[in-house]
């Protein structure tokens, strides 16, 4: 793994098409860890990551290259393969028009389904497990009364208090560290006068 600089660039999705990329969980999964790493990764260091082979995990990579998601770093130390990295900081869902709205709903189910299915598997880990211990595990929600600049606020501190916490620990990490998946939805209230779009 080589330290990715960072870019404060924003990867967008604007284009329907562009959801497509998604359709397999292993590349939602790689995006994830591609864009909460400050690291490139090797198609093996994924591959053994997710359970694929190294051929099937560089052909979801060069997917994700094409739409623009991810991009190839340097070569490694070795000089023998080639490693990949996040195009950017962030990933957004660009503009919520009409003609992006599949784009914004089929990531947003993507993306939810797939939070759901790692809470789900981390209970039966509980379940599973001999001495019973439980794992640091939240599931809530929340209704707020905020206007829009204490919602940008929150936004901020948000995702300020995420990149803390995803800083910790890279240079020296200790015994007992356990990756931790984290999914935060803030979205305005729809108005039911307003009908359906």
């Amino acid at each position: 793994m080589n330290a990715r600089e960072h870019q404060h660039t924003a990867v967008t999705i604007t284009d329907p098409l562009a959801i497509r990329a998604l359709a397999h969980k292993v590349r939602l999964d790689v995006i994830e860890e591609l864009f909460a790493a400050d690291a490139s990764h090797t198609a093996t260091a994924l591959a053994h990551r997710f359970g694929l082979t190294p051929s099937a995990m560089s052909y979801h990579l060069r997917a994700l290259e094409k739409w623009g998601y991810v991009v190839r770093a340097e070569t490694g130390p070795d000089g023998r393969e080639r490693h990949w990295k996040a195009a950017g900081d962030t990933l957004n869902v660009g503009g919520l028009a009409a003609a992006s709205d599949l784009v914004s709903s089929a990531l947003i189910d993507v993306t939810l389904n797939a939070a759901r299915e790692k809470v789900v598997a981390a209970l039966r880990q509980v379940d599973a497990s001999a001495d019973g211990g439980k794992p640091t595990l939240v599931v809530s929600t929340s209704q707020l009364l905020l206007t829009e600049a204490e919602g940008k606020e929150l936004a901020a501190e948000l995702e300020a208090l995420v990149k803390r916490y995803g800083a910790l620990h890279r240079a020296a990490p200790p015994q007992g560290l356990q990756r931790m998946h984290l999914t935060t939805v803030l979205t305005p209230d729809a108005d039911p006068a307003a009908g359906a779009p």
